[in-house]
């Protein structure tokens, strides 16, 4: 009984953890606001694997590496040189057309989609140390008392299906909105989620000259 509490917390983790605005949830909402819904569900897919990927490296003893000063701020600067580049792109594709339509032929590509996912989250290494944080917080609530490999597997996989779950539930549901939503707000929403990503840029930007400066 322990054990599915556990794991059940570990899913409901992964939700929580995906819940806060960031690059993926943008490119998630912003594909199926344009009618793509396979490439929002393939950015999904992308951003699994790579927060798997994170948790192998936490668990399995490679997370001090990438937390060393420098390699962090590389993270960070290609992070928001992708964001700067994305944001503009679209914002100019928004601003170009006066309607918003179906058939953007890249955006449509489930491939490219999959890929963005894939990018997106590599350059959030901080899913590391959510990770190792929340090993310590079932540590101390007693959850778990061993984290063994199986222990930390298990973990994992809640974790990622809880964070992949909610992305699919957003994309479904604003894909399904969507037929309610004007093309001129659309429009609208494109244009917020162009300059948020160049925010987050700029913030991702920041950071790594901040450390780079230490």
């Amino acid at each position: 009984m322990q054990y599915i509490t556990f794991l059940l917390a570990a899913y409901l983790m992964g939700c929580l953890a995906a819940i806060p605005t960031g690059p993926v949830q943008i490119e998630v909402v912003r594909r199926s606001l344009t009618g793509h819904l396979m490439p929002s569900l393939a950015v999904v897919v992308g951003a699994f694997a790579v927060d798997v990927l994170y948790g192998v490296i936490a668990f399995f003893g490679i997370a001090p590496f990438l937390r060393e000063p420098g390699v962090m701020a590389i993270f960070w600067l290609f992070g928001g040189s992708l964001l700067t580049a994305l944001g503009i792109y679209v914002i100019a594709k928004t601003l170009k057309q006066r309607e918003i339509g179906y058939t953007d032929g890249r955006t449509m590509r489930k491939r490219w989609g999959f890929l963005g996912g894939l990018t997106l989250s590599a350059t959030n290494p901080v899913m590391i140390i959510w990770w190792l944080s929340g090993a310590q917080i079932f540590r101390d609530v007693g959850l778990i008392k061993d984290f063994s490999s199986e222990v930390a597997v298990s973990f994992l996989m809640a974790g990622s299906l809880g964070l992949a779950s909610y992305l699919t539930a957003l994309s479904l549901f604003i894909f399904w909105a969507k037929e309610f939503i004007s093309p001129k707000r659309v429009r609208q929403i494109n244009l917020f989620f162009g300059a948020f990503l160049l925010l987050l840029a700029a913030y991702f930007l920041f950071t790594s000259l901040r450390s780079l400066l230490r």
